[in-house]
């Protein structure tokens, strides 16, 4: 980043600010120019919201898998009391075991789950100010090229204005002689000096 700026932490909450490479206005007006810093952090906040979603379908399928284990024990529970069945209870063990992985599983997805709105919001935060120095870098620039051209255009204007006085002076000058030729040596003698001299 060329600038270092000075942005209010909370202004993403309350101007209802999206996660910017979400939003298809950001994307339009920066996706082919940006800097590798802006690269950066698009791309880490990319990865973020992409391991939101996908934590979010882990803990989906980790609570479905804890439920039919649940369900499993209850069954396992039965079997081993009413049959006195010694496989039940090895397989009632290992189900429980699984369990316990299950609830490790959904521990670490939780927590990772908590820390990432804050990292996604932070990283939105940097890719924001960026946004903002390049704008504005852009802002300048292209108002410097607006300058320029407008006086490219107005020399250019006043250019083709001369040249068009110009060639309708030669265009009178030239019915005004065609005229004269005309009416001093009439129509056959004009044509023959046509002929010989343009």
């Amino acid at each position: 980043m060329t600038k270092e700026i000075n942005l209010d932490v909370n202004i993403i909450k309350k101007n209802k600010i999206p996660v910017l490479v979400k939003s298809s206005e950001w994307k339009k007006l920066f996706d082919k120019s940006m800097t590798k810093t802006m690269r950066k952090l698009a791309d880490k906040l990319e990865d973020l919201v992409n391991e939101e979603k996908e934590i979010i379908k882990q803990l989906k399928k980790a609570k479905k898998e804890k439920k039919k284990l649940m369900n499993k024990v209850l069954k396992l529970s039965d079997e081993a009391n009413s049959n006195n069945s010694s496989s039940a209870l090895i397989e009632l063990e290992n189900t429980k075991n699984r369990i316990l992985e299950v609830n490790d599983e959904l521990d670490e997805l939780r927590f990772r789950l908590e820390m990432l709105p804050k990292e996604i919001h932070d990283t939105n935060y940097e890719l924001l100010k960026e946004t903002i120095v390049i704008s504005y870098e852009d802002i300048t620039q292209g108002k410097k090229k607006i300058n320029y051209l407008d006086k490219e255009i107005e020399a250019i204007r006043k250019s083709l204005g001369e040249m068009w006085e110009e060639k309708f002076s030669k265009e009178k000058r030239i019915n005004e002689l065609y005229l004269y030729l005309h009416g001093t040596l009439g129509h056959e003698e004009t044509d023959k000096m046509d002929r010989r001299f343009l």
